[in-house]
């Protein structure tokens, strides 16, 4: 799990979701991400599908994406604007299946999408 100071706590996401945001698309993954006045990168993800699915299940992929985002979190510290300030992003996944996508594909559409022009 990330740490508390790079993640997006209720308030944040709702100025991201009513702020104009960039987004992207990966294959099963989207991203949106917005500017925020802090020198540190900030990180939200939600995992939607039907509830038939479970929690078990979209804890699981919470915690996959998680930890393929702590993998680039170094690239990304780096990649800041110029201004010294960083980036709120939130990652979206939607199950429609009764697995949870591998953490290999989870890190590889991550690292597509991130490279989308956001780092």
């Amino acid at each position: 799990m990330l740490k508390k100071t790079f993640r997006l706590n209720r308030a944040d996401l709702a100025k991201l979701f009513r702020s104009k945001t960039r987004s992207f698309r990966g294959k099963i993954i989207s991203v949106r991400t917005l500017n925020n006045e802090r020198q540190a990168n900030r990180f939200a993800f939600i995992v939607s599908g039907p509830k038939t699915r479970g929690a078990v299940l979209r804890n699981l992929t919470r915690r996959r994406m998680s930890e393929a985002a702590k993998s680039f979190l170094k690239t990304m510290h780096a990649a800041r604007l110029p201004d010294g300030q960083g980036r709120d992003v939130v990652f979206f996944i939607k199950l429609s299946e009764r697995f949870a996508p591998s953490f290999k594909e989870i890190k590889e559409d991550i690292k597509y999408v991130l490279a989308q022009n956001i780092f």
